[in-house]
C-alpha cells in the first residue's frame, strides 16, 4: 500500500518516512519540516533560554571579571548551538511517522 499523503509545502508525496507539521494540519517532508518557521522560532529560543544559563554558570566567571580567553570565542557559540540541535532533533523526532509496510 502505497503512502498518498503529499507535503504541505513542496507538494510531492512524502513516501514512508514523513513528519506531522507542527500545526498537526498535514505532513512534511524532513527537508521541509527543517524549513518550518515555528520550529526554528522555538528551537532559537530555547537556544537563547539555555545557552546564556550555560555560558553564565561555564563562563561567567571569565565574563564578569574581564579575562576573555582564545577558547571562549569557539566555546560560547558552540553553548549556545548545541541546545538549538537538541530542541530541534526532539521537535522533529516528535513529529516523525513512519508507514508500516
Amino acid at each position: 500500500m502505497k503512502n498518498e499523503h503529499r507535503c504541505l509545502r513542496c507538494e510531492r508525496f512524502v513516501g514512508r518516512t514523513y513528519y506531522s507539521s507542527p500545526e498537526g494540519i498535514g505532513y512534511l517532508h524532513l527537508r521541509c519540516m527543517l524549513r518550518n518557521a515555528g520550529l526554528l522560532k522555538r528551537s532559537a529560543i530555547a537556544s537563547l533560554v539555555v545557552g546564556t544559563v550555560l555560558t553564565l554558570l561555564n563562563q561567567g566567571d571569565f565574563i564578569f571579571s574581564g579575562h576573555f580567553y582564545g577558547a571562549m570565542f569557539w566555546k560560547v557559540p558552540f553553548t549556545f548551538a548545541v541546545p538549538f540541535v537538541v530542541a530541534t532533533w526532539g521537535a522533529v523526532m516528535n513529529c516523525r511517522r513512519v508507514e508500516k509496510s
